[in-house]
Parts: structure tokens; sequence; C-alpha cells
């Protein structure tokens, strides 16, 4: 599994993001999906790791 240790930037930027997505309703599926292709903006090295990072970003939020 990919570690969530990557860049302070970059995991701000994801938070960010995925964050302004769950504000504005958009559905888990939806925001997998538009953030995959925000990789190289994550400063991710590929699409399913971009995935996966979000993934655990949302897990995190639904358990709190």
């Amino acid at each position: 599994m990919t570690s969530w240790a990557w860049k302070k930037e970059s995991s701000e930027t994801v938070i960010y993001v995925v964050n302004a997505f769950i504000k504005a309703g958009i559905e888990d599926n939806q925001i997998i999906a538009v953030t995959r292709t925000m990789k190289d903006k994550f400063g991710l090295s590929s699409e399913n790791e971009t995935e996966e990072v979000v993934k655990r970003y949302l897990v995190s939020q639904k358990c709190v």
C-alpha cells in the first residue's frame, strides 16, 4: 500500500481538493474519478496511487 509519507504540500493539496468536493456534495465515486487525473498536481506517481490516497482520506473522514 502507498505510504502517507509524501510531501506536506501534496497532502495539503489532496485534503483541500477532496474537502472542497465533499462540501459541494459530490459523491465519493465521482471524487475518486476526477482526482485520479490530478496525480501530477498531487505529486503522486500514478493514477492508481492517487486513487488509493483519496480513498484512504475519504474513509478517514467517514470514521471521524
